[in-house]
């Protein structure tokens, strides 16, 4: 409606605008025409005035000279003493009348009297050459000569009389010619005025319908949007309400089915504890897995929802890129390896080692992808590569690349893969499991973070899925293999023979950035060659992946010249290893499981460099069970019989007693007969829920009694865990429950209290997936 009412006023404002330029135009072009007409009228009338007094002022100087001339003549000719001495006057007088005459035919006036001209001429000739006649006379004739030429002279006078009454008639008719320029330009005037005054009135009425239709066109939209705006308004009502029934039905699914499968993957966990046999164990795991891969498109079908309500924020923290690439390869590895592919990365040198972001997030779009890659590639690799497409001081935009050697997806599949719901390849989707949610999800993910995410692939090569994100350069704690130019491996030669380009790029990089000279071969034979010209290595790095029994050959090469002390060798092998660990034990160092992270290339280092004393220290792994290393009276507040075992078995497990409450009632009671330290709250129970029950224990104990409270509970949409901090708990933890999930909450809370107090909320929260 607004565009309408828009495009109307703008076309009634142009339609005013082109009105008012053609009518100005035309009274441009009259009042040009007029002006021109005017200025050609007095220009002729300027130059026939200028031409008239010149043609005066021509004929008074000729009277004056043909009198002058008369009157010497006669005296000349009259006068006895009158001798030919005189003459030189009269001959000035006569050649002056002929310049004066030629002067006077030069602006002859009258071209309609060629008569008048040639008797003017002729008198002109008459009187100019009498003194030379006279000169030619004896002076008896001088008088007769003197009375003719006054004859002459007198005509010459009448010649002139008449041209200066026809200049007069002229003088008239170039005033009458400036008259009618003057009159023609008064008229002009006026009819300029006239038709300003009629475009002033036409303008006037232009403009009042112009307003009217303004004003009914303004009511007409203006009712119209109104109706639309309470259409519209009543149909957000309708939304809002649809989404927020959305939300409590999704809500109440995920805490009804989150419920029972807390007690299928816990029970079964427990099963898996007892003694079973062979086929009973595989019963048991597919159980497990059936139950993980139901809780993971549960989880799916959340994060998308929360996406589409715009209820799904990110995080801005820093984070470190490099250790949450290894620990998502870590976590994907044992699928990998069950498939015999080898993953590997690299991260292009120039990327901070912090960087600012949500790295739950950006962990769970690269878990997607690089399970994708997995999921459905059969032989050869997974490899990840980061650069940098763009930097602008410490703000980068980076892009990351996963590509695997799959079957490749067809050309017209790829625009409509990140639709939800929507699978590559339907054949091969039917041997996986899956929600069709994780692409969709990964684009969201990716264009909250201010990037894109698109797809290359070649059908019987592979695919490759790229996405950018925008984040900045952040600062956070070095951890000691996170140090660049290490001491004791600054100038340090080492080998590296590997075949994978991405593999060979990170741990290049990982050295030079300890200050190690690195050198790189890709097969056995290259670095047998660099070896035989006497090029020295303080290390070898060989993987294992290289063709036939290559790393065994070059092993023996190298242990026929150099021992274990001269030349460390490390071999880097997945660990279902093909050669045999015996042999390996004799010829290798060291046995570098893949997948390669940092940490753990920095060990081998310093390792077989014999300088232990620079790795991190660790603390000894106590062989007690925490509830031997930290005991806690505990309360589990849960109302199903299920969930109630699998909790107090896990708790079990870690050595501790724990009492059970079915409501907040009795949660309540049993704090006003016995002291606990810790509390682990369900959110909805009978009689009264965790939250009214947390909110009454913060209420009525005093500070020296109040226990941890940790919610455990199966609702986790968006907005359960702050509920449960705002009502007074301390940590949150989603079904089901995980045994480390529990652990951490009680060492985070409890480790380093004797008597635990409320605390206010953690910088993380424990969850589990």
């Amino acid at each position: 409606m607004q565009i309408i009412d828009s495009a109307f006023l703008v076309a009634l404002l142009s339609i005013i605008a082109m009105l008012l330029w053609l009518n100005l135009t035309k009274v441009s072009t009259d009042v040009q025409h007029n002006m021109q007409v005017s200025n050609t009228s007095l220009q002729q009338s300027h130059a026939a005035f200028v031409q008239q007094l010149a043609l005066e002022n021509a004929i008074d100087q000729q009277r004056t000279t043909f009198d002058t001339l008369n009157d010497e003549f006669f005296k000349f000719a009259f006068d006895p003493n009158s001798t030919p001495d005189n003459l030189p006057l009269l001959h000035t007088l006569s050649q002056t009348l002929q310049q004066q005459g030629q002067a006077l035919l030069a602006i002859w006036p009258i071209a309609d009297r060629p008569d008048l001209k040639n008797d003017y001429e002729e008198a002109m000739g008459i009187m100019s050459n009498l003194s030379v006649e006279l000169e030619g006379l004896p002076p008896a004739h001088w008088r007769q000569l003197a009375i003719d030429a006054r004859d002459t002279a007198n005509q010459a006078k009448l010649l002139m009389a008449e041209i200066e009454k026809i200049d007069n008639e002229l003088g008239k008719q170039i005033g009458d010619t400036i008259l009618q320029s003057i009159q023609n330009t008064d008229a002009s005037a006026a009819q300029m005025a006239e038709q300003l005054a009629h475009l002033k009135q036409r303008a006037l009425w232009g403009t009042l319908i112009i307003i009217t239709l303004l004003i009914m066109s303004r009511l007409y939209f203006s009712t119209r949007f109104q109706h639309m705006t309470q259409m519209a308004r009543n149909a957000q009502q309708v939304a809002e309400e649809a989404l927020k029934t959305k939300a409590r039905f999704l809500a109440t699914m995920s805490h009804e089915i989150r419920t029972p499968m807390n007690g299928v993957i816990g029970m079964t966990r427990l099963l898996m504890n007892t003694p079973m046999s062979k086929k009973q164990t595989e019963f048991v795991d597919s159980i497990h897995l059936s139950g993980e891969h139901l809780l993971t498109v549960i989880n799916d079908v959340l994060d998308f929802s929360k996406i589409e309500a715009g209820k799904l924020d990110l995080k801005r923290e820093p984070f470190e890129l490099r250790a949450c690439i290894e620990e998502i390869l870590n976590l994907l590895n044992a699928k990998a390896l069950e498939k015999h592919l080898e993953l590997a990365y690299a991260v292009g040198p120039s990327i901070p080692l912090f960087i600012e972001g949500d790295m739950v997030r950006l962990r769970q779009i690269l878990t997607n992808l690089i399970g994708n890659a997995i999921k459905f590639t059969d032989r050869g690799e997974i490899t990840i590569f980061v650069i940098p497409r763009c930097q602008k001081g410490e703000d980068y935009e980076l892009e990351f690349q996963i590509n695997d050697t799959g079957p490749g997806i067809p050309t017209e599949r790829l625009e409509s893969i990140f639709e939800q719901f929507s699978r590559a390849d339907d054949n091969l989707a039917r041997r996986h499991e899956g929600t069709g949610l994780g692409l969709t999800i990964s684009r969201h993910l990716v264009e909250m973070m201010g990037g894109t995410i698109w797809a290359e692939s070649a059908v019987g090569v592979g695919s490759r899925f790229h996405f950018t994100i925008k984040t900045r350069k952040a600062v956070g704690k070095l951890k000691p293999f996170l140090h660049s130019n290490i001491p004791e491996i600054v100038g340090k030669r080492i080998l590296l023979v590997e075949n994978n380009p991405a593999s060979s790029q990170a741990m290049q990089d990982f050295c030079i950035g300890w200050g190690a000279v690195v050198d790189t071969a890709s097969t056995s034979s290259d670095a047998i060659s660099r070896i035989a010209v006497g090029k020295p290595y303080d290390i070898a790095l060989v993987d294992s992946n290289l063709p036939g029994d290559s790393p065994l050959e070059l092993a023996k090469y190298i242990r026929q010249r150099f021992s274990k002390q001269e030349l460390p060798l490390i071999l880097i092998a997945p660990p279902n290893d093909r050669h045999s660990k015996e042999t390996v034990r004799e010829l290798y160092n060291l046995y570098l499981t893949k997948p390669i992270t940092r940490s753990r290339l920095f060990d081998s280092l310093m390792t077989v460099l014999g300088e232990l004393n620079l790795i991190s220290s660790r603390p000894e792994q106590s062989t007690l069970k925490l509830g031997e290393r930290l005991p806690l009276s505990i309360l589990l507040a849960e109302d199903n019989p299920i969930n109630q075992i699998v909790a107090s078995s896990i708790l079990d497990e870690m050595s501790y007693k724990t009492d059970v409450a079915e409501s907040g009632l009795q949660v309540l009671q049993a704090l006003h007969k016995k002291a606990y330290d810790v509390i682990f709250m369900d959110m909805q129970m009978p009689d009264m829920d965790g939250l009214e029950a947390t909110r009454r224990i913060r209420a009525d104990f005093p500070p020296n009694q109040q226990p941890i409270i940790i919610a455990m509970t199966a609702n986790a949409m968006e907005g359960d865990r702050q509920e449960c901090l705002n009502a007074g708990m301390n940590d949150y933890i989603s079904k089901p429950v995980l045994p480390e999930a529990v652990e951490m909450a009680l060492q985070r809370w409890c480790i380093t209290n004797s008597q635990p107090q409320p605390r206010k909320e953690p910088d993380y929260v424990t969850t589990s997936a």
